[in-house]
Parts: structure tokens; C-alpha cells; sequence
């Protein structure tokens, strides 16, 4: 079984950002050291990436990201490849800190 940190394409780079494609349904936004999985939908055409709504934004991600939600969901319509889709299934507080990842890409 491949590892969950296996790049399955070539990340999309903005200048203070990086889009990975992980593991079949996750994409990692980073910035810098720091970065957060998306549920993604695999084996779909075109493929799609789950984005919180404003609703629970600052409930389910790290405080660097709280307040920035325009910007980073701009920029993953712009480089992840994916169409994106608000919902809030699969992201609760309570089990949401395995999202969050630290040490790079």
C-alpha cells in the first residue's frame, strides 16, 4: 500500500503556497511548514475537491488559516485542478486535528 505522502502529481505552486495531491481522496494546501488536508473525490470527472462552509471554517481549521478562508479557496479553484463543492460532512471540530500537518512537504 503506497504511503499517504506519496505526491500523486506534480504540486501546484503559487509563490507563498502549495497545492499537494495526496493520497487518493486528500489535497494538502501548505504554506510554508504548515499545512491542511481537503477531502478530494476520487475517480470522478472532473475531479473534486470539499471545501468547508464559512459556517464551520474557523471551527475545523488551524488558527493560521481562521479569517482567510476567500483567500485560500481562491486559490485552490485557481491551481488545484479540482472543481470545489462546499460541504460540511467529514468536517467536525471534534476529529478535525488530524487535518492539520507540520515539517513540509
Amino acid at each position: 500500500m503506497a504511503s499517504p505522502r506519496l505526491v500523486t502529481t506534480v504540486p501546484s505552486r503559487g509563490p507563498e503556497f502549495l497545492i499537494q495531491h495526496r493520497w487518493k481522496e486528500q489535497v494538502a494546501y501548505w504554506e510554508g511548514e504548515r499545512g491542511f488536508v481537503f477531502d478530494a473525490a476520487w475517480g470522478v470527472t472532473p475531479p473534486i475537491l470539499y471545501v468547508p462552509s464559512p459556517d464551520v471554517w474557523a471551527e475545523v481549521v488551524p488558527t493560521w488559516l481562521r479569517g482567510r478562508r476567500d483567500q485560500v479557496v481562491r486559490r485552490l479553484r485557481r491551481r488545484s485542478g479540482h472543481v470545489l463543492e462546499e460541504t460540511d460532512a467529514g468536517y467536525d471540530p471534534a476529529t478535525s486535528a488530524w487535518r492539520c500537518l507540520a515539517g513540509g512537504p
